[in-house]
């Protein structure tokens, strides 16, 4: 893939050189000061997304076309990032803190900062970022004779005044999303593209523990409640025909080997799943489908259905007096494209990681983690060993690539599959040859790498069980069936499709993962990361066979899990949905054993979500709306919505669960740090949304007031991590620092 040379700047080092006067700070950079800035080891460089595409365009005219491989250096000079790390993130009230603040706020003004990349000096102003750069606390700056074509560009030709700015920054910042632009498949054809209705489902009397704002802003409490909850049913995923699938995937990939696409356009972004939805409609009588504008279009022409939540510039577009088919004319008129950002996997998984966030949660024996009689070293597969224990995969997948010759011959000619010039499938082709090549350095570094890896993530809680990651979803048979439309007059066979159709519900407390290489139980744990709390475990029954609507529209989505909305597994998963989040699917035998204690199944005899510990739900807030065009309103957004403290929030759930979990702490002091724990894990879903709703939690009673001792695990994972980690430069934490 093409890259970008995108310099990385340091906040900090950029407000050494400030100057005052009359209380505003300023800044001009000669190249020496300049170059001083850039965050050493950083790589200053970014795969191709569609901001750098509509920034070469805007530079060099529609004509120019990005060539493979190659490294853009022709924006070096354009664009940046800046590095607010520290700045933001902490509550600090001290004078430097302060300091640091008011020159961040003057970065923000009209006549912005003066930099010389090495070209002369030259004004930029503060630009956009996406929702991934706001979690890191960076923020583009871009030449300032650029900010407002640029702008247009991006926003369509929309004219936006009060508004939610916090969104706006989120929605423009998908155009940093690192992907693939496909050209030349028309997607800007009428009828192609449409937007539909999300369908909404209640679910009455649902046992929640949530946060409901207090008066201060930022300060929640505690709320324990029963609600109905009323879900989006289809929250960030589409369909996209099985013909234009193809279409797409050999565009992108040169032949069709995927079935799944994580998309993005100008203000749509989410999940398409190839689904033969014409024929299913077809079947059903189903001419025609309506949009959310209330236009017909005839299910031939269509090859795209995205709903309304991949769609994020609907009021925006009303509120312009634009339609639909206006947001196209901008679309060619910019010559924006279609990119994918993610694709389903064309090989199966056997194996998932762990990390210490779901091993700390985990209501396990010693006996299951790993029996004090085994060995500390294997002289032969612990395969061998007919018992089950959690860390047996990880045991087991080190020995192979240490001992096991049948295996390690079996790992390289894997690589047969791979383009026949590549390294993999020349070396697969040496060996089957020869296999005594295994023997050679080529070969038998690679396999001391692939050990070595897995013995420095078992080091620090990092282990190998049964299972797969796949791209969560809804039940995209009823999302089918939601597309059907009603009719008088239908022939026999519709009838009949139609009957089978509406009878065919999703099984209760099921999940449906079509192609798993895995070997399974009756049931399957689901976990998703950030993983904070015991509540936010999820188990669910494998999805009983004999469903043939489901198989054979659904089947060939391997690198998919389909829930239903009634098992609120989105929002038990932390608040995900369904534009892209993965979901680690657990067949570990003993892991789903302990998983199962959660819902006191020995007494329910049942997986229901009402079995199960309370769910976590994390309030939805509505982001203030202020005007785009001031830039001290932007300021204050950036200044909300920077936020980088899910490494610190789990950190503290670490430390609260070593006590909350276990059976022999302190009965009050568990409660305490139970409570605890469900709080971090609201807190942990609002801090993300931070960069949506512009509303960042006040932390201060876990980060800053230290009411629970820092675990040893964790101070040994700080040093070995650091270990390996470049030199601090400057104003990096120090060591100290980063283990307190």
């Amino acid at each position: 893939m093409t890259t970008y040379q995108i310099y990385e700047l340091s906040a900090r080092a950029v407000m050494s050189y400030a100057a005052e006067q009359n209380g505003i700070y300023t800044f001009a950079l000669n190249r020496s000061a300049t170059e001083h800035c850039k965050v050493p080891g950083a790589k200053h460089e970014q795969d191709s997304c569609a901001m750098f595409h509509q920034l070469m365009y805007q530079l060099h005219g529609e004509g120019w076309r990005e060539r493979s491989d190659e490294k853009v250096t022709a924006i070096s000079d354009v664009l940046f990032y800046m590095d607010f790390a520290g700045i933001f993130d902490r509550r600090g009230t001290g004078r430097t803190q302060q300091a640091r603040r008011e020159k961040a706020r003057d970065m923000f003004r009209p006549e912005g900062i003066t930099l010389d990349f090495g070209s002369g000096p030259c004004r930029y102003v503060a630009f956009e970022r996406s929702a991934s750069m706001s979690r890191q606390s960076r923020l583009s700056f871009i030449r300032a004779d650029l900010y407002e074509p640029m702008r247009q560009r991006i926003m369509l030709n929309m004219e936006l005044g009060r508004c939610q700015l916090s969104k706006l920054y989120a929605y423009n910042g998908l155009m940093f999303s690192s992907g693939t632009r496909v050209d030349g498949i028309r997607i800007d054809k009428p009828h192609r593209v449409i937007v539909i209705d999300n369908p909404t489902k209640r679910v009455e009397r649902t046992p929640v523990i949530t946060l409901r704002e207090d008066r201060e802003p930022g300060t929640f409490y505690r709320a324990d409640t029963l609600e109905d909850l009323d879900i989006t049913c289809f929250d960030g995923v589409g369909l996209i025909s099985k013909e234009y699938a193809q279409v797409v995937d050999k565009a992108c990939c040169s032949s069709h080997t995927h079935t799944s696409f994580q998309i993005r356009m100008p203000y749509i972004k989410g999940m398409l799943h190839q689904v033969d939805f014409k024929d299913f409609l077809k079947r059903s009588g189903t001419q025609t489908i309506v949009d959310i504008w209330g236009k017909a279009h005839p299910v031939r022409s269509v090859d795209i259905i995205l709903t309304r939540s991949q769609f994020k510039a609907y009021g925006w577009l009303r509120e312009n007096g634009m339609t639909w088919e206006d947001y196209w004319d901008a679309f060619r008129d910019y010559n924006h494209a279609l990119y994918i950002t993610n694709l389903s996997k064309t090989e199966p998984e056997k194996l998932v990681e762990l990390n210490y966030q779901f091993l700390s949660t985990l209501s396990i024996q010693p006996e299951e983690f790993r029996p004090a009689d085994l060995p500390e070293g294997w002289d032969h597969s612990p395969e061998d060993d007919p018992r089950q224990w959690l860390t047996k995969a990880t045991e087991t997948a080190y020995y192979n690539f240490r001992a096991n010759e049948a295996y390690q011959q079996e790992y390289f000619r894997r690589g047969l599959s791979q383009p026949r010039e590549s390294r993999a499938n020349i070396m697969a082709r040496v060996l089957e040859k020869n296999p005594k090549f295994i023997r050679e350095p080529i070969y038998t570094e690679q396999l001391d790498g692939q050990a070595r890896k897995i013995l420095r993530g078992y080091a620090v809680g990092r282990l190998l069980v049964p299972g797969d990651n796949r791209f969560l979803s809804g039940d995209l048979l009823e999302l089918l069936r939601q597309l059907i439309a009603p009719r008088v007059f239908q022939l026999p066979g519709e009838r009949d499709f139609c009957n089978q159709v509406m009878g065919d519900f999703f099984a209760e407390d099921s999940f449906f993962a079509p192609g798993a290489a895995y070997d399974h139980e009756d049931s399957c744990t689901l976990l998703r990361n950030p993983h904070i709390a015991r509540n936010e475990e999820l188990q669910l029954s494998v999805y009983p066979e004999g469903d043939a609507l489901r198989q054979h529209y659904m089947g060939h989505l391997t690198d998919v899990v389909m829930v239903s909305a009634d098992s609120l597994a989105a929002e038990r998963l932390g608040g995900a949905d369904y534009d892209g989040d993965l979901i680690k699917t657990i067949a570990d035998p003993i892991l789903n054993r302990c998983v199962k204690r959660n819902y006191d199944y020995e007494v329910h005899q049942q997986l229901s979500n009402n079995a199960n510990l309370p769910l976590l739900k994390i309030p939805s807030l509505s982001a203030p709306k202020s005007d785009a065009n001031d830039w001290q309103a932007r300021f204050q957004t950036v200044e909300n919505t920077f936020a980088a403290r899910i490494g610190q929030i789990c950190n503290a759930a670490l430390d609260r669960s070593v006590i909350a979990y276990n059976d022999h702490a302190d009965p009050e002091e568990r409660k305490r740090c139970r409570r605890d724990l469900e709080a971090l894990a609201i807190y942990s879903g609002l801090e993300i949304d931070a960069a949506k709703t512009g509303v960042r939690p006040n932390l201060d009673e876990f980060l800053r007031r230290k009411s629970v001792k820092r675990t040893p695990f964790l101070q040994y994972k700080y040093l070995v991590e650091r270990a390996e980690e470049r030199r601090r430069a400057w104003y990096e934490p120090t060591h100290r620092e980063r283990l307190d």
